[in-house]
């Protein structure tokens, strides 16, 4: 490459100098000059020859003087094209210095640009699977919030449906208050007694209940006095149970309590209840 910028340089000089000598280089010789400079020959030496013409054709007297001339000439040109070319490739080489840090910072910017491509889709996906979780936290409490709720509506429900149930056996033995008590007896219109009164008042609902007082209370799920509710059994005795009462709510009874009295509310504690018993729910 450099021996070519100087053949060039030398080229185009030589021939600038031969037009201002006056003379005239044929065209083969004008080549091989260029390529005697393209192939590191030393043009500081004597130019060879006889080979300078006039442009009629006949030899000068003064070609020793021309030949002279030329020589020095091209000597200094030499000298100058190789200064010329030297600078050249210099500012070749910074240019392509130049060329290769461009280079290598347009990559270092794309590789910068890729990692921050990257780390900002690593962040989406990262949000994504943040929201994602977040979202599945907040479904999941909301199917739970549901969930409770309605349980708590169905419990209500079977509470407030538990409780009407007991209500109505309450308010169906109401309504016999003031009946005669018969001894024997299970009708309540025309007569019962404790244990008969209580029997037909479930009997009405579906219950089917041991005949006397005693056996009611075997047959019965137990609780404490303290949770009395309407519709539970109240028994009472001296030893063994002899009377039974249906518990109306308000530390209230309705039971067949005698002849004397019939089928009456009292309080709950007329006498020492012994046990406490229930069919229902």
């Amino acid at each position: 490459m450099k021996n070519k910028i100087r053949a060039i340089l030398l080229a185009a000089a030589v021939g600038t100098m031969v037009l201002a000598q006056g003379q005239m280089v044929s065209a083969a010789e004008f080549e091989d000059g260029a390529e005697l400079f393209s192939d590191g020959t030393d043009v500081s030496d004597p130019i060879d020859g006889s080979s300078v013409t006039d442009t009629d054709g006949s030899s000068n007297g003064s070609d020793s003087d021309a030949t002279g001339s030329v020589s020095a000439l091209a000597s200094a040109l030499a000298k100058q094209t190789e200064e010329q070319t030297q600078a050249y490739m210099e500012k070749e080489e910074e240019a392509a210095q130049v060329r290769e840090e461009r280079r290598v910072e347009k990559a270092q910017k794309a590789a910068e640009k890729a990692e921050k491509e990257k780390e900002e889709a690593l962040q989406t996906i990262q949000q994504t699977v943040e929201d994602a979780k977040k979202k599945a936290e907040e479904a999941k409490k909301k199917a739970e919030e549901e969930a409770r709720k309605k349980a708590e509506e169905e419990a209500k429900k079977a509470e407030e449906q538990r409780l009407a149930k007991r209500q109505a056996i309450v308010d169906f033995a109401l309504q016999f208050e003031g009946n005669p008590y018969v001894y024997g007896g299970t009708s309540l219109t025309n007569g019962a007694d404790c244990s008969g009164f209580v029997m037909s008042v479930f009997a009405n609902f579906g219950y089917s209940l041991p005949r006397v007082a005693a056996a009611q209370c075997d047959a019965s799920t137990k609780k404490d006095i303290s949770q009395l509710e309407p519709g539970d059994l109240v028994f009472y005795g001296s030893g063994y149970v002899d009377h039974v009462a249906l518990y109306i709510g308000d530390g209230k009874i309705i039971h067949a309590s005698g002849a004397a009295t019939g089928i009456k509310i009292s309080n709950y504690d007329y006498q020492q209840p012994v046990a406490v018993g229930t069919f229902m729910e």
